[in-house]
């Protein structure tokens, strides 16, 4: 099972989670975080300022191993409104 999350990044850093959702087969979960990943690619930010707005993307494995070994990855946007918007309607 894999888990993916939308969050909310303010400039303090603070994270406010948006939307989550936990997929049954795990290669479901990873294609759709790749086709977004490369959807909005023109959007994502490999390198950014502290105190920026951002949108975070993560895909964490759900299984039953320890936190330290669970497979995650996380993409960071540039924040806007309706990107959020559209990150999270594809999330279901």
């Amino acid at each position: 099972m894999m888990n993916i999350k939308i969050s909310k990044v303010e400039e303090s850093g603070q994270e406010v989670l948006v939307k989550s959702n936990t997929y049954e087969e795990d290669d479901k979960a990873v294609a759709l975080y790749n086709r977004l990943t490369d959807e909005y690619a023109d959007q994502t930010l490999p390198f950014f300022d502290e105190g920026e707005k951002l949108i975070r993307l993560d895909i964490v494995s759900e299984d039953d191993a320890a936190d330290e070994n669970k497979e995650q990855k996380e993409c960071y946007f540039e924040y806007s409104d309706a990107l959020l918007d559209e990150l999270s309607a594809h999330i279901q």
